[in-house]
């Protein structure tokens, strides 16, 4: 009997070895392979859960895709309302990724408000047209979990396991480039790497709390392609049932979990949206999930002008807002949102108009 209990612990012994050396084989090759020096969703991912580990709290949560990261500032956002918050916004961001960030969030921090951003693009997407590089950059970065093992096997078919689960294989290419490695090494032994220090791309810079601020600022008379921007309308044929299936799961946790969840959409330029239009169906489709869940809906693209009078020098393109921007999008929207509260005695219909085409009359 106990020469069968020492076979049995020397397997035992062995399996978890074998593991602990594919993990490290693992890591060893995401770190030569994978160059994240500029990764804005790396330095978002490690700061949420560096707060957590210092004890801080976060009452306020942003989610949604890069029209999220670039709109909302949660200093300022701390700042006018006393409310701590951070962004959770990530490139071309998914319903489905921003559910398991969501749970992300929950099983960190005790969470009072959430703001979804509510992109009219990311609605009418068929599951199968969804760019799976908006939840790679996420499950990369993510703390080993069950919450994490149903993101990875649930928005994941299984062709794409590999990619998902062996983050150093969608660079596999290059392995026999010497010079992209030793480059890649140089890049992650650096000083400001190793301890996380603000990332800065051209004009764009993290600035902190997942919020990315941005001196850029659009020139309108160089787009000369308006025409071929897709059309509201035709992208309102496409199927929604697996994002509004997301968002109905998005909705049923906050529920549970006695958080209270605010649909929001960040302004695109007018000009865009005109180029687009009408843009009325989008915003009463979302309008109707909104009244469907018994969620409020701000939409910014029907801000009133004198609220909010963004002009191209506000984006950075078409639809996404530069640091000028953003500051005053977040202004609004804790001016806003606090008339729930009655804080002020303004009523919601002072900010927004009933649809569109009215803010031009």
């Amino acid at each position: 009997m106990k020469t069968k209990k020492q076979a049995l612990f020397g397997w035992l012994l062995m399996i978890v070895a074998v593991i602990a050396l594919l993990c490290g084989l693992i890591r060893l090759c995401n770190y030569l392979l994978m160059d994240d020096s500029q990764s804005y969703t790396r330095l978002t991912m490690h700061e949420l859960y560096e707060r957590a580990d210092a004890g801080e709290e976060i009452d306020t949560l942003f989610l949604g895709s890069s029209h999220c990261y670039r709109a909302y500032d949660p200093e300022l956002y701390e700042e006018l309302t006393g409310r701590t918050a951070y962004n959770l916004g990530s490139s071309s961001q998914n319903y489905d990724t921003s559910y398991y960030l969501l749970r992300e969030a929950a099983r960190l921090y005790d969470l009072k408000t959430v703001y979804l951003d509510m992109y009219y693009k990311f609605l009418f997407m068929d599951s199968e047209d969804r760019d799976l590089v908006q939840a790679n950059i996420i499950s990369d970065y993510m703390r080993p979990s069950l919450n994490k093992l149903s993101f990875l096997l649930t928005t994941t078919e299984a062709k794409n396991y590999t990619n998902r689960f062996f983050p150093f294989r969608r660079s596999w290419q290059e392995l026999g480039d010497f010079a992209y490695v030793r480059e890649n090494l140089a890049k992650k032994q650096a000083e400001s790497y190793r301890k996380y220090e603000p990332v800065t791309v051209e004009a764009d810079q993290y600035a902190g709390r997942g919020f990315v601020w941005s001196d850029a600022r659009l020139d309108v008379d160089a787009i000369t392609w308006w025409d071929n921007f897709g059309k509201v309308a035709d992208d309102m044929q496409l199927d929604t049932t697996y994002p509004v299936s997301y968002i109905e799961r998005i909705v049923n946790f906050c529920w549970e979990k006695g958080i209270r969840l605010v649909f929001v959409t960040a302004p695109s330029l007018d000009q865009y949206l005109e180029a687009v239009g009408p843009y009325d169906p989008a915003h009463d489709f979302v309008q109707q999930l909104a009244e469907q869940y018994g969620v409020e809906y701000l939409d910014f693209n029907l801000a009133k002008k004198e609220v909010l009078n963004l002009t191209a020098d506000d984006y950075i393109d078409v639809d996404h807002l530069n640091g000028i921007g953003a500051e005053q999008l977040t202004r609004l929207l804790t001016e806003a949102d606090d008339t729930n509260d009655d804080a002020d005695g303004k009523s919601i219909d002072e900010y927004f108009n009933p649809c569109y085409d009215d803010r031009y009359e």
